[in-house]
């Protein structure tokens, strides 16, 4: 989670204990568990499904940027006016929540890796899912961004929000479903990758995780936890530079750089621990799913 502040507290001895204290168990969580040659979170008793070393925390960063390119470099829809409180859950890289802090300099954040931290931004370890000790009505705008696949609760979750949102404040969800699609106009039907999504999408479920959204099924989510005026935008982001126009072509190279980068890191786990795949069977589909999406005649692309 990032939390952004009305004032900026970086030279605060305070903060610096924070700080402090934050990198000590942000440096025990990422001592992590090894498996099959990558590193995964140590805190969730085991029932980890994705990896967090260097490699995925790159994919994470290269993904970013083709849904900037795919949104028109905006930061956030909602229509804010001086934000006070800002709350990004499920930061990652933590590169959206400094952009979010640059584009609102009366707020604050934290960090993982880059230097370029705005002096308004700090970071905290913390479960979204578990009960929430901030103050009611405190957030004017709540950010989640790819969330699917990491939240087992979303009633529990949009409850919380909408308790600790201010009245006339915004939740923003920018999601994938991760049931892709192939487009009739493909050459290439993407029958491996296809196969990927429906393996990798049983083994979820079996994992108690759903990898599977849309807009509707969010918004009813957020009616239900009290939410109103609530907006769909609906994007489909390529994998792959098969896209007509420019800005999708060139999201589509990044989204399938995230893909061939991290594909290995979404699968292990899921598919060798939960649907009881070999690893050389693995691999084999791994290798199929990669040629399909490099031929430009396949037309593949994430729901969004």
């Amino acid at each position: 989670m990032a939390q952004w502040e009305s004032e900026s507290n970086a030279g605060d001895s305070a903060y610096g204990d924070i700080e402090s204290e934050t990198a000590s168990v942000t440096s025990s969580i990422l001592a992590g568990h090894y498996e099959n040659g990558r590193r995964y979170h140590s805190y969730q008793g085991g029932n980890y499904m994705f990896p967090n070393d260097e490699q995925e925390q790159d994919r994470l960063d290269i993904k970013y940027a083709s849904l900037n390119l795919l949104m028109g470099g905006k930061v956030c829809f909602a229509p804010l006016v001086d934000p006070q409180q800002i709350l990004d859950i499920g930061t990652g890289t933590g590169i959206w929540a400094i952009d979010a802090g640059e584009e609102f300099p009366g707020a604050t954040v934290a960090h993982i890796r880059t230097n370029r931290v705005p002096p308004n931004v700090k970071f905290e370890i913390d479960d979204a899912e578990q009960p929430w000790t901030w103050n009611e009505n405190f957030f004017d705008l709540i950010h989640m961004r790819t969330m699917t696949g990491c939240i087992r609760n979303w009633d529990r979750l949009f409850e919380q929000a909408f308790r600790h949102t201010k009245p006339g404040g915004y939740i923003e969800l920018q999601e994938m479903d991760y049931m892709g699609v192939v487009q009739p106009t493909s050459k290439n039907p993407g029958t491996s990758f296809m196969q990927w999504c429906i393996s990798q999408g049983e083994a979820a479920l079996k994992a108690g995780i759903s990898l599977r959204t849309s807009g509707p099924l969010l918004s009813s989510y957020l009616e239900k936890a009290g939410f109103v005026d609530i907006e769909v935008l609906e994007y489909r982001l390529p994998i792959g530079p098969w896209a007509a126009k420019r800005g999708l072509r060139d999201a589509g190279l990044l989204q399938l750089s995230a893909m061939l980068e991290g594909i290995e890191g979404l699968s292990l786990r899921l598919f060798t621990f939960y649907a009881g795949w070999t690893l050389d069977e693995l691999k084999i589909l791994l290798a199929k799913v990669r040629t399909e999406l490099r031929d430009r005649d396949c037309h593949a692309y994430w729901p969004l």
